[in-house]
């Protein structure tokens, strides 16, 4: 190989590994790694009732389920986003705890008896979130899309039986960055809904308490509300209208 050809194929080496190093910076300048915490409340949405029973009248008993805001579950996950000027895709991988309650009616001759069968399930999940922001500078509000793919974690209450291992929601999120220089913070609320039944039909009578009732088809929808925070591999550009960066 003669002087000037190796010249040429090491220069041309340089400018390529100079050329990859500036597009990883470019990347690694666009993301934002970080952590969050919040809270959820259940919504469920009953899709047919699963009646084995009939009460002193006739009628097959009802199953009912808590309200929104009645049980309260929590998610903690760490979060990763890449942003440009105005769209922001992040991802929120974690455990998600949803709480709700089923409630019967027993009616006995003398007396009607409420019978309330708690249900804890953990997730471990995956949402992603399609975000439209607008920059006020130390404030940037957003909203956008979301979509979670969830598989429900083990537990040792049989009632877990009643349930898929899989979950799949989609939603709507709206919230805030908060610029505070070193950190932002993001708050966000969402609701998010179920795409499919969640109850499992072979097992909706493995309730592990002696139950005579059966799990009923059933959504679960949820609201969340979480506040995270993260940390910026770009220098901000800007704080105020006044302040400025040397």
């Amino acid at each position: 190989m003669t002087k000037p050809k190796l010249i040429f194929i090491v220069a041309g080496l340089i400018l390529l590994i100079q050329a990859s190093i500036a597009q990883k910076t470019s990347f690694l300048d666009h993301l934002r790694i970080g952590f969050g915490a919040g809270a959820n409340g259940a919504h469920i949405i009953d899709l047919e009732p699963y009646n084995v029973y009939e009460d002193l009248t006739g009628e097959t008993y009802k199953n009912s389920y808590s309200g929104l805001l009645q049980n309260i579950g929590n998610q903690y996950f760490v979060q990763a986003e890449w942003f440009n000027d105005y769209i922001i895709i992040a991802m929120k991988p974690g455990t998600y705890t949803y709480r709700f309650s089923k409630i019967n009616e027993v009616v006995f001759t003398n007396e009607t008896v409420e019978q309330v069968t708690p249900y804890l399930l953990r997730y471990l999940s995956v949402p992603i979130e399609v975000r439209y922001n607008l920059d006020f500078l130390r404030f940037r509000p957003y909203a956008g899309i979301n979509a979670t793919y969830s598989h429900l974690l083990g537990s040792h209450d049989a009632s877990n039986q009643t349930f898929i291992r899989p979950k799949i929601s989609a939603g709507a999120v709206a919230g805030t960055y908060i610029d505070l220089r070193y950190i932002i913070l993001d708050v966000n609320v969402g609701y998010h809904a179920g795409v499919h039944n969640i109850a499992s039909k072979p097992d909706r009578f493995e309730t592990g308490s002696g139950s005579t009732f059966a799990q009923n088809d059933i959504l679960l929808n949820d609201l969340q509300v979480s506040l995270s925070i993260l940390f910026s591999l770009q220098k901000q550009k800007h704080y105020s209208n006044v302040e400025c960066f040397y």
